[in-house]
């Protein structure tokens, strides 16, 4: 089978659009059918599956495909990220200490707090009769978040969207960006490290405190190594959320049938959460090294070469998903594969499951009708999957019904 190489974009994904885009979605189903295992020549060549059955034995498989890229790049010197570029048994005992964070005894404590943000940052949007959610919610909403789990300052989410709204500067270019997530953030976060050293915080409250206060083989971690925990729960636990958020708001607006079922049905607001996310992938690819030949679909991986795990395309995949391009807010079960799979499945899939929920609840709760209110805009990166732009138009429950 010919090599296949559409536009020479990165991942075997065709160029132009976001993942909803009639273009890419095309594109993954050509993918699957006809070259499952495709070869792009950029990047210096790499491999993308796209296949539910591939993408997720190998994300299973940490000792045939590890971890170590950042998304589909080289991660830049000094830029290591913690716990998603490590593997076993390193990578164990980082997502041990790290999970208890996100338990869901955390999480109910987190919820009231959202629920307020959610709130606060509706309650303009609602008054207006509409306007962007992007900047006025699914930006704002999860940067406080993130600042209230790791107990920053109320500065900090405000820095955090001053750099988001540079990287829309420039175009989420991958290579532009990541320099920026391991200098900026990391810069910030280890100024934040050398306040708790000054004064700790209770380390089973305080996500960078316990990273202070883990030993790894007999050694407390080095300051590098607390600095990689923070910066990726900074990079990766904001702009997924943001763009998760952003799909889910486009879904109802979209969808009025489903938007006035989940108001008769508030309960299967969680379900609907996840068949938002199956359609809505935030974040279509991330990377994998081979670490032995591979033959797969009559294509052979060498050991070595990077291959990246298109979780959008498999989100979509005929044989994992009955009527795939259908959105359907009570399927069940629901085995996408947009927090990942295996010991790398996303560390934050809890926190951003409650955004998600909550806010779609204050949202519908509060209307009668959501509808898109202009040109909507979409990241032309290619790391992410969300909008930049995303306006919307409501029409309020009035007071004698509410």
């Amino acid at each position: 089978m010919a090599d296949w190489e559409p536009e020479q974009d990165r991942g075997g994904n065709a160029r132009g659009g976001g993942s909803r885009s009639p273009q890419r979605l095309a594109e993954y189903d050509r993918l699957r059918q006809g070259c499952p295992v495709a070869w792009a020549d950029d990047l210096s060549g790499h491999w993308t599956l796209t296949r539910f059955a591939d993408v997720a034995e190998a994300a299973r498989k940490p000792g045939t495909f590890e971890s170590g890229e950042f998304f589909i790049l080289p991660i830049p010197e000094g830029g290591r990220q913690i716990p998603i570029t490590l593997n076993p048994p390193e990578h164990t005992v980082f997502r041990r200490m790290l999970n208890r964070y996100f338990t869901k005894e955390r999480m109910d404590g987190l919820e009231p707090l959202i629920r307020s943000y959610a709130r606060e940052h509706l309650a303009p949007i609602l008054r207006a009769g509409g306007g962007d959610v992007v900047p006025a919610l699914c930006q704002v909403l999860p940067a406080r978040t993130l600042a209230a789990l790791m107990n920053l300052p109320d500065a900090a989410s405000d820095e955090l969207l001053a750099q988001i709204a540079s990287f829309e500067k420039m175009g989420w270019d991958p290579e532009k960006v990541a320099p920026v997530i391991f200098g900026v953030f990391a810069s910030y976060i280890g100024q934040l490290v050398a306040e708790r050293r000054k004064q700790p915080l209770d380390p089973d409250l305080d996500l960078i405190s316990g990273a202070m206060a883990m030993e790894l083989d007999g050694a407390p971690l080095p300051d590098e190594d607390v600095i990689g925990i923070g910066t990726q729960m900074i990079a990766a636990g904001h702009a997924t959320s943001a763009d998760a958020l952003g799909g889910a708001i486009y879904r109802l607006a979209t969808n009025p049938d489903v938007q006035m079922r989940l108001r008769r049905q508030p309960e299967l607001i969680p379900t609907a959460v996840e068949e938002f996310l199956r359609l809505e992938t935030p974040l279509p690819e991330l990377g994998r090294r081979a670490t032995e030949d591979v033959e797969l679909h009559g294509r052979t991986i060498r050991a070595g070469e990077l291959v990246a795990l298109n979780y959008a395309a498999a989100n979509r995949d005929p044989e994992a998903f009955e009527h795939p391009e259908s959105c359907i807010i009570d399927r069940s079960p629901n085995r996408h594969l947009s927090f990942g799979s295996g010991m790398h499945k996303c560390l934050g899939a809890p926190l951003a499951r409650l955004e998600l929920r909550v806010v779609l609840e204050e949202l519908l709760a509060a209307t009668t009708e959501i509808s898109l209110g202009g040109a909507t805009e979409e990241t032309p990166g290619l790391i992410l999957a969300g909008f930049t732009t995303l306006p919307i138009r409501v029409k309020l429950v009035s007071p004698a019904r509410s």
